[in-house]
């Protein structure tokens, strides 16, 4: 939203006429007494931009005690820190630790986060990616290129082709463009000068946002389905169904991806209001498999019908992410 901040002209000398600035944007653009400000006429506008060139920051720097820690809590406070803008991460831990792989394969999932030193009581990991020199949009039509060939291999999964390594390593490549891209779209929305070095604005980091997130959640999903699928035994006309169900998902995502990078609002409208469509199958798929099995006491087909069950919550959750990807779209202007 666009905050007018109405100024009282004052009279200065003979020839000249002066405003006073607003504090928060002196603050936001880190200027103080003497620095230039260009002002550009455009008719009815001036247009006033900070330009003095930006200070060099300080590299943000922490320490994470992991003693006593558990490794999910370790590596929720390394990936805060992460996301938080920390350019050096020490994490400290007692010598005798098992855990200090565990803890490298944690930083390892974090782009740009490098280990620089290794000793018998810490890791120091630090970042060296420029975030100024991220492109957003590269990350999502990567996000997008891996997540679409996740749900191709998913699908594969009911014609008894099934790679759930591969899938579960593409779901970790798609967390790691989803870290980066969240501490890149933080850093622009606190700094003004990142935003303009990435051509982007905060209507657009916004949007970026929600399109990131909801292909992270997309990529998870198909990665869940493929796990409940391989530990399954369904028979040949349940995976059929199943089969068609996902497929016609699949359809609608490479819809929806199609109206982003176009910005066809057409499109997103389309696949925004036949979603019932792909998800009433979904529930007609469960309850036929309910009727059928829920009476048996055999524990094989009981852990079949909550695998089914499960992959059927997953396909609804894949159809309901596709439909706010276009609802995300039809508020492009």
């Amino acid at each position: 939203m666009v905050n007018i901040d109405v100024r009282k002209l004052i009279s200065f000398g003979k020839g000249s006429y002066i405003i006073s600035m607003p504090k928060r944007w002196i603050e936001k653009n880190n200027l103080k007494k003497g620095d230039l400000i260009s002002v550009s006429d455009d008719g009815f506008e001036l247009v006033l931009r900070a330009n003095q060139q930006e200070e060099k920051q300080d590299a943000l720097e922490i320490d994470i005690d992991a003693k006593g820690k558990s490794l999910e809590l370790l590596k929720a406070e390394i990936v805060s820190s992460y996301l938080n803008g920390y350019d050096t991460i020490n994490i400290l831990f007692d010598s005798h630790t098992k855990e200090a792989s565990k803890i490298k394969d944690i930083t390892r999932n974090l782009s740009g986060l490098e280990i620089m030193e290794q000793t018998s009581t810490r890791i120091v990991a630090k970042n060296l990616i420029n975030i100024s020199e991220i492109s957003i949009k590269n990350i999502i039509r990567r996000m997008d290129i891996i997540t679409r060939a996740m749900m191709e291999d998913a699908i594969l999964c009911y014609r008894g082709q099934c790679l759930y390594d591969s899938i579960h390593q593409r779901d970790t490549d798609v967390n790691r463009l989803y870290f980066l891209s969240y501490r890149v779209i933080k850093n622009a929305m606190k700094n003004p000068r990142i935003a303009k070095s990435l051509e982007t604005e905060p209507w657009q980091l916004h949007s970026d946002t929600l399109v990131i997130v909801r292909l992270e959640k997309i990529a998870d999903r198909q990665k869940r389905i493929t796990r409940y699928l391989c530990g399954a035994n369904f028979d040949r006309s349940t995976l059929a169904e199943l089969d068609k169900v996902h497929t016609d998902i699949s359809e609608s995502y490479n819809d929806v991806m199609k109206a982003y990078y176009t910005k066809d609002k057409q499109i997103a409208f389309q696949v925004d209001v036949t979603n019932k469509e792909r998800t009433e199958p979904c529930n007609n798929i469960l309850e036929k498999y309910t009727t059928l099995h829920s009476n048996s006491k055999n524990k094989s087909n009981n852990s079949n019908l909550i695998a089914v069950a499960k992959v059927i919550e997953n396909l609804k959750a894949t159809a309901a992410e596709i439909r706010n990807l276009a609802r995300t779209v039809m508020c492009y202007e």
